[in-house]
C-alpha cells in the first residue's frame, strides 16, 4: 500500500500542518560532490591505520574506510542522493509553527522564572490511522541521527497495516534545530532540554493528541523525553531504549545480583564511558569550534558522524555504508550540525529524573552505551510495565533492529493504551 494514505490527519487537529515534500537542489548536491571530491586526506599515521571501531578500545576511524567512503560518496553508480531523496519523500512529511512558552526557572538556564517564548518551525513524518482508537505515539531520534532512523519502522507498519487499522498515529518529528526544525531565534539563545520537549508537547497539542500520548527516546531523544513525561501532563508512557544510570541509582542496587549476559553488557557501557566521550566534552564545551571546523568540508563532517554509526553499532549486522552517507548528507544539507549541540550543553544541568508515576517500558539492545539491568530498573521504577532484553542491536535500535524494535513498541503501547485518554 502507498505510504501516502496515510496522510490523512485525523479529526481534532487543530493547527493543520502543511504538507512538504524535501528537495535538495541539484547545486546543492553537485556541489556536496565537488567539496568531497577535493576533499584531502591526512596521510597514513600509526593511528589511522591500527584502529578498530568494532569495540570501544579505537583509536577512532580508520583511513582506508574514509577513502572508500570518500570514493563511495562521489561516484554516482554507488550513491545517488537524488535517489535517496526519493525514498524518505515517499513518507507523509508535513510542516507546522508551534510557539511554547517556558519558564526560565525550569528551562535549565536559572533565573528568576520569567516565560520565554520560543517560535518553532517544526518538520515531521507521519502515519496517520482513520481508527478512532489509536493511540498517538511520538518517536524520537538523536545525535548524530535524524528522523529517518525510523524509516524501517514506518515501512513495517506501513506493510501490516492500512490506514483504517492502524492502531496508532505515528509522529516521527526533527527534534528542534535538527534536520528540518528551525526556530525563530535560533541565533539569539541556546535551545534548553525543556525548550525542546516543550516544542514536541507543543507538536502533539496542535494536531490534537494534547490529551494523551506515548513518547518513545533513544540518545538524545530518550533525555528530551524524560523531561518530557516529567513535565508535560500530555505525555502519559513513556518508552526508552537508552539509559544513563546516576551514581545514587547505582549505589542503591550494587547489592542486587545481575546475570553475566547483563554484566557484560554494563563492562560496554563503562568502556565507553572510559574510552568513548571524547566527542561529548567537545561538544559540550566547544560547541563552536567543532562545528565551524566539521563544516569545511561534508568529509570532515563524516568522519565525525560516521565513527559514531560504526561504533555503536552492532558490528555483527553492520549499517550499511549508504545508509552512514545518507545521515550525513542530510546534517549538511540542513546545514543543522552547529544548530544541534545544545542537547550537551553544560548549561542543560544533570540529567533529568525519570519520572515513576507513569507508566515506564525500556528495551536493552546487546550492543547499546549504556543501559540497565531487568532487576536494577525493577527496583529503582516501580511503575515499571515492560522490559525486554535483546542479543543483538545497538544505538540506533530502531535503525539496526527495525522488527525487533517494532515488537517492543507494539507490545508496550498495548500495555499503556487505557492510559492515555486523549486517543482518537
Amino acid at each position: 500500500m502507498s505510504l501516502s494514505t496515510f496522510g490523512t490527519l485525523p479529526p481534532g487537529v487543530l493547527t493543520v500542518p502543511v504538507p512538504f515534500t524535501i528537495a535538495v537542489s541539484s547545486v546543492q548536491q553537485n556541489q556536496l560532490t565537488k567539496l568531497v571530491r577535493q576533499a584531502a586526506i591526512g596521510v597514513p599515521t600509526y593511528y589511522n591505520t591500527h584502529t578498530d571501531t568494532t569495540n570501544n578500545t579505537s583509536y577512532g576511524l580508520s583511513r582506508d574506510w574514509l577513502v572508500h567512503a570518500q570514493d563511495v560518496w562521489t561516484s554516482p553508480r554507488e550513491y545517488s542522493w537524488r535517489e535517496e531523496q526519493k525514498r524518505l519523500n515517499r513518507y507523509p512529511h508535513f510542516r507546522i509553527n508551534v510557539t511554547t512558552s517556558i519558564s526560565s526557572s525550569t528551562s535549565g538556564g536559572g533565573g528568576g522564572g520569567d516565560d520565554t517564548k520560543e517560535t518553532f518551525d517544526l518538520h515531521f513524518a507521519g502515519l496517520f490511522s482513520r481508527n478512532r482508537t489509536a493511540t498517538p505515539v511520538l518517536l524520537m531520534h538523536g545525535w548524530p541521527g535524524s528522523w529517518f532512523e525510523f524509516a524501517p519502522l514506518l515501512d513495517l507498519l506501513a506493510a501490516k497495516y492500512t490506514p483504517d487499522t492502524l492502531p496508532y498515529h505515528i509522529v516521527v518529528p526533527s527534534l528542534p534545530d535538527y534536520g528540518l526544525s528551525t526556530r525563530s531565534g535560533e541565533t539569539a539563545r541556546e535551545l534548553s532540554r525543556h525548550g525542546a520537549a516543550a516544542a514536541m508537547d507543543g507538536l502533539m497539542g496542535a494536531l490534537g493528541f494534547g490529551g494523551g500520548y506515548v513518547v518513545q527516546g533513544g540518545d538524545l531523544g530518550s533525555i528530551v523525553a524524560q523531561v518530557l513525561c516529567g513535565t508535560f501532563e500530555g505525555c502519559k508512557a513513556l518508552h526508552l531504549n537508552l539509559y544513563f544510570m546516576s551514581a545514587e541509582q547505582r549505589a542503591a542496587v550494587a547489592d542486587i545480583p545481575i546475570t553475566p549476559d547483563e554484566q557484560a553488557r554494563l563492562a560496554l557501557g563503562a568502556a565507553w564511558d572510559a574510552t568513548g566521550r571524547a566527542y561529548a566534552i567537545e561538544h559540550s564545551t566547544r560547541p563552536a569550534t567543532i562545528a565551524l571546523a566539521l563544516s569545511t568540508n561534508p568529509l570532515a563532517m563524516l568522519a565525525w558522524v560516521g565513527e559514531k554509526f560504526i561504533e555503536w553499532s552492532d558490528n555483527r549486522y553492520p549499517l550499511s555504508l549508504n545508509t552512514i552517507l545518507s545521515m550525513a548528507s542530510f546534517y549538511w544539507f540542513t546545514n543543522s550540525f552547529g544548530r544541534g549541540m545544545w542537547g550537551y550543553s553544560l548549561a542543560g544541568g544533570p540529567l533529568p529524573s525519570l519520572v515513576t508515576s507513569k507508566p515506564f517500558g525500556f528495551s536493552s539492545y546487546l550492543r547499546e552505551i549504556a543501559s540497565v539491568p531487568q532487576a536494577w530498573a525493577e527496583h529503582l521504577f516501580p511503575n515499571l510495565v515492560f522490559y525486554k532484553a535483546h542479543d543483538r542491536g545497538g544505538h540506533f535500535a530502531a535503525l539496526e533492529q527495525p522488527e525487533l524494535f517494532l515488537q517492543d513498541l507494539e507490545e508496550f503501547v498495548a500495555i499503556v493504551a487505557p492510559n492515555v485518554t486523549g486517543s482518537h
